[in-house]
Parts: structure tokens; sequence; C-alpha cells
């Protein structure tokens, strides 16, 4: 056997194979079956120990007293998941007494299958006999999990390949062909076959990888026994947790979230930071920003490239940021009325006598958006004597409560709650129940359960290739700093979460006017403030079209903005990108009322970023611009430097 170019690491000081050729007909498999015995007594001893590393750790591989506290045995995070997984098993059966009772769709898919499976047999005869012939599929440009030239090039793990691929392709043609009783059933099970098919990949196994049974060869199976260790550190964070980067290199404050700024105010709930200016002139009217509260704010000011807080102040907007606490045991009791009052109108006021403003634009990402809209909502159902909010303030007496917000802007966030993707899987009366019976242990959502089911949305991407690279192979993965913020999550009180799963997502409550805060429902279409809308055409959390529909449920003029990519890349676009590879769809006159298909044939592609429209838009509703030496802007003493002490709480 001989593998090519083999080097060796020095910085990590230890060997790894580098193959940049190796051809499997003279590959020696002699030696193998002891790395495999091997590896099955340390299967063997996970098992006996009921699933858990961590009793056999060294004391130098034990987590360290400050690092992340695994609040939920493995027991009962197995037992969040039941309700899902008993779902799965639901619907497959149910699949299966169709096809049993109606068996042509099954016959005539696997007539398709079959032909499929001889094609590819002769095509195996042909390539063996070295004769031409075109393979009877191939994986899609994107799907990074065929990306080695062995796929192709080796006739074995070409063959494996393209037999793994007919066969997802027959389950997919089942559901897609298939009739069920409740459409969002064929949406379930489109999920789940994504799941199983990313599951049984033939890249996710040592045998059926080019590149990991070379690595494994080369390296005696050293490359499984890293594996192995930096899977047991992964298990001592959290049972469900898969290192996306290199977590060391990464300090929020250090080389995240670095704008210059001050805490000027907090409470149990939340802390204030107010950015400092570059400008010598800002806007009279501040912005006020509210980051969704599942998540840590320095997604909003990552590095300098891509950080929104640093192209706004570049911009002359004066800037505050709500940093949300990360909630223990005693934020339990803790309800939207509280992030409402205690939380935004809090944030509004201290904005307003900090800038010596009267009115606030406001701008939301994700949940945040959620609760920005039932705020604006609430502020429609409050009258004057009913609140001492603002009432301090002199320059505020004469402004009506619901004016205080000049402008909102929502980043990727939803209301209507009807069809919005794949998160709907995870969402059913009895997972509800589930999640809150856990959640009485403790008093609220561990963030890292959360931060779960977001990887599993996208399972090819956030998590199979990290089981490859860092299981299998060996490796570290390497430094991003968005993975970092996607694996640094923030709890969620319970109930809050409790009334977000049941009133709002499953029961869809907020469209149909059908919420109450203090014993008033607020109505959405009450909500006349003008608004801008952005979401991204791949975001698997907030689907664009679901977002689309959920802007027919306000009274206000709307400008809305489709940005290409997903969820975080969608949004946290930067200033300056390169074109073709970021660009956004908007129009000149927004209809909102009608379709979403509709709108998108009357819009325009734009190149680059959408944030300059943004910033052109919010500009109009910031008021004069103003010597900063001139804004009241000494009513709050800094408690401290951004970014805050609630940001680092683990």
């Amino acid at each position: 056997m001989e593998i090519k170019k083999i080097k060796k690491d020095k910085s990590k000081d230890k060997t790894k194979a580098k193959v940049d050729s190796t051809d499997f007909k003279e590959l020696n498999f002699k030696g193998l079956n002891e790395i495999f015995e091997n590896n099955l007594k340390l299967y063997d001893g996970f098992i006996k120990n009921n699933g858990s590393f961590t009793k056999n750790l060294k004391e130098d591989q034990k987590p360290e007293k400050n690092s992340v506290k695994q609040d939920f045995n493995p027991q009962d995070l197995y037992g969040l998941i039941a309700p899902t997984t008993n779902r799965i098993l639901e619907s497959l059966n149910s699949f299966s007494a169709k096809i049993h009772k109606d068996p042509s769709l099954h016959f005539e898919n696997m007539h398709i299958w079959l032909n499929d499976i001889v094609k590819l047999n002769y095509y195996f005869l042909s390539k063996a006999s070295n004769q031409e012939a075109n393979p009877i599929i191939e994986p899609n440009k994107a799907d990074q999990r065929f990306s080695s030239k062995e796929w192709s090039e080796n006739l074995l793990f070409d063959f494996v390949k393209q037999f793994y691929l007919i066969t997802t392709t027959l389950l997919e043609n089942l559901v897609e062909k298939g009739e069920f009783d409740d459409p969002r059933q064929k949406a379930y099970f489109k999920f789940y076959i994504k799941q199983i098919s990313m599951a049984m990949s033939p890249s996710n196994f040592v045998l059926t990888n080019p590149d990991v049974l070379a690595r494994t060869i080369a390296e005696g199976g050293q490359n499984l026994v890293r594996g192995y260790e930096n899977y047991k550190k992964d298990h001592s964070k959290h049972p469900f947790f898969i290192s996306q980067t290199k977590l060391d290199d990464f300090e929020v404050g250090k080389n995240l979230a670095t704008t210059k700024g001050e805490v000027i105010y907090k409470n149990d709930i939340f802390e204030l930071i107010h950015y400092n200016s570059d400008t010598e002139k800002q806007f009279e009217n501040p912005l006020l920003i509210i980051p969704p509260f599942i998540n840590k704010y320095y997604i909003m000011d990552l590095n300098e490239k891509k950080s929104l807080v640093k192209f706004l102040v570049e911009n002359k907007i004066n800037t505050f940021l709500m940093s949300w606490k990360n909630p223990g045991t005693d934020s339990g009791d803790h309800e939207f009325i509280n992030y409402i009052e205690d939380g935004v109108l809090e944030a509004l006021k201290v904005a307003c006598k900090k800038s010596g403003a009267s009115k606030v634009n406001v701008a939301s990402y994700c949940i945040g958006g959620t609760l920005l809209a039932m705020t604006l909502a609430h502020l429609n159902n409050i009258k004057k004597k009913e609140t001492s909010l603002f009432t301090s303030s002199t320059h505020l007496k004469n402004v009506k409560i619901k004016d205080y917000i000049k402008s909102a802007t929502f980043f990727a966030s939803l209301v209507d709650f009807k069809n919005f993707g794949d998160l709907q899987m995870f969402i059913s009366e009895e997972q509800i129940s589930t999640i809150e019976k856990e959640m009485e242990k403790v008093g609220y959502f561990d963030g890292k359960n959360l931060s779960a089911v977001f990887n599993f949305l996208r399972p090819g991407d956030l998590y199979w290739n990290y089981v490859v690279n860092n299981y299998m192979l060996g490796d570290e993965p390497s430094a991003y700093d968005m993975l970092y913020w996607n694996s640094d999550p923030i709890n969620l009180p319970k109930k809050i979460y409790s009334d977000y799963l049941r009133s709002i997502c499953l029961n869809n409550n907020l469209v149909k006017n059908n919420y109450e805060l203090k014993g008033k429902k607020i109505d959405l279409s009450k909500i006349s403030t003008p608004m801008f809308h952005v979401a991204a055409t791949a975001d698997h959390i907030c689907p664009w079209k679901a977002v689309f529909e959920g802007l027919k449920s306000y009274n206000s003029d709307i400008k809305f903005v489709l940005s290409n990519s997903g969820h975080v890349a969608g949004i946290m676009r930067g200033k300056n990108t390169k074109p073709g590879k970021s660009f956004f769809y908007s129009t000149d006159k927004d209809d909102v009322k009608t379709t979403p298909e509709k709108w998108l044939e009357s819009a325009v592609k734009n190149e680059g970023s959408w944030w300059p429209t943004w910033i052109k838009w919010l500009s109009k509703h910031s008021g004069e611009l103003k010597d900063v030496k001139n804004l009241n802007l000494k009513n709050y003493p800094p408690l401290y430097k951004a970014p805050g002490q609630y940001v680092i709480q683990k």
C-alpha cells in the first residue's frame, strides 16, 4: 500500500495523513481488524455506561468548573425528543398503510428504482471492463459530501454513491407523489426523509468514505482515537453538542463584539448598550435594536466587516442595543409582558432620556421582531393615565404613547406562524407538554437543546459534516466566528417559552388577534407605524413567504426587501459585498396584500448588500442631523464598557 505525502503538523505535534492521491486497488486492509475490534470495545463501553462517556474521563479531561453546565441528564434529553420520534413512527405507519391499500404508487416508483439499479450494474460492469459509461445519477454540485475525486474515480465508491442517491430519490419520490389527508403531513414526511437520508449517507461511515478509510489506514487508526477524544469533550458539555469551530480562538469583547460603547442601564431582564459616536453629527432620533432573546446579541457586531452596529454608527445613527440576560432559575416566571414593559419599553424610555429625543426608531431581529410587533400592538391598548412611561420627561408629555416609536424595522421576523418551515416538525401539544415538564425542574429551557434543534434543521451543513471531520477524520473544525456565536446559546424563561410555543407557534394567536396582554387582546391591524421588513430566500427558520404573509396583518406603510442566502448570512450581509455573491430584490411600490410569488415577479434584482437601502430609508425617519455635543447625552453615566456582563453569561 502506498499513501502519498504524509505530513507532520508541527503546531499540534501529531501526524496527520494528507492524501493527495490514493489507488484503492493497491490498499492493503491487513491490520484493520484490530482497529475495528478496538472501536467495538469503545462503543461497548459506551453502552455499558448508559450512553455516557463522562464516567471514564481522566481528571484533565473533565469539564472545568466554569464550563457550560449540563442541566438535564441524557435520559431527560432523550425524553424531550421522544414525541418527535413517535410522530415519525406514526407517520411512517400511516404512509405504509396507505401504500398497502393502494400499492400502485409503490410499484410505480419501485419499477423506476429497479430500472436504475439495473442500469447501475451495467455501468459498473462497463467501467470495470474499461469501457466508457455515463453515471446513472450525479449529486448536486452544492453537495460537499461527495466532493472528493475518489467518489467518481474509484469504481467501488462510485457505485456506493450512486446506489445511495438512487435509493434516496426513490424515498423522495414516494413522498412527493403521495397523497396525504393533511397537507402538513407531506411537509413532515419530507423533513423525516431528509433526516434519515442524511444519517444513512455512505459518507458517514468509515468503510464507505474514501477519505476516512485512507486516513484510517495511513494513520493506523489514530484518527479514530482522536475522534473519540473529540466526541468525549463534546459530550461532556451536552449530549447533543458538536464542535463547529475552534471555541478557544474567540472571546466576546476581544475579537467579537468590539464596537466601542458603554452599558448605561441594566435590570434583571436586559442591559442597554449605548455606542460611541464616530462622527461630529448624529441624527436626532436614536435607534434601539432588539435582538432575539433566544440568541446573544453579538451576531449584530460579529466583526468589523459584517458589524451592523458599526455600520449604523458610521452612518450617524445614535445607536442603542438591548443585551438580554441569560435566564436562570430566578427568571422562570418572566412572561412576554415583562419583556415588553420591563424590557422594550424601559429601553425606549432610557434611550429617549439619554438622547433627548421624543421619538425612537426600533430595529428587531427574528423573535425580537415578534416581540416588537406585540409591543406596538400593546401600545395601542395603553392609555396615558395607565402608565408612568416617560411621564417624568417634559419633552414627551405631548406625545401619544403609540407614537413613541417613529419607525419599526424587522429582520427575518414572523408574526404569522401558519406555515413557518421545518421548525413546525418539532411543535405539537405532546412535544410542548414534554418540554414543560422538563422546564419545571429548573425554571427555564436550556438553550443548548434549542441549538441542537436548529442544527438538525440543516443536518448536512451543521451536523453530519462535523461528525465526519471531528469524530472520523479526527480533525478540529476551522475557526469561524459565526459558528462560535451559533454554539453560544441562551436559555429561555419557562413561562415565555411555553407561551410562545403553544399560543403563538401552535395556535397562531397573534395574527388571529386572539393573544392577550394584561387582559386585553392585542390587534396587529391597529398598528400604523412605518415599517421596513427584510427576509431571506434560503431562511430555514423564518421562511420568507411566511414573513411576507404576516405583512397583511398590519395597517402600515411597509417597505419589503428580499435578500439572498439564509437566516443569518442573508441579514448580516455586510456593507461591501462581491457582485454575484450577494443580491436582493425590491420594488418601488410594495403591494404586501398580494401573494409572495406575485411580489417577487414584480421585484427587481439588485446586486450587493441591502444595508445601504435600509440606511437611506431609516435616515428619512431619523430627524435632523445635530452636533453630538449638543445632544442630551449625560443623563445615564456608564456602568461599564460594552459588551457588558450579560452577554458573557453561560
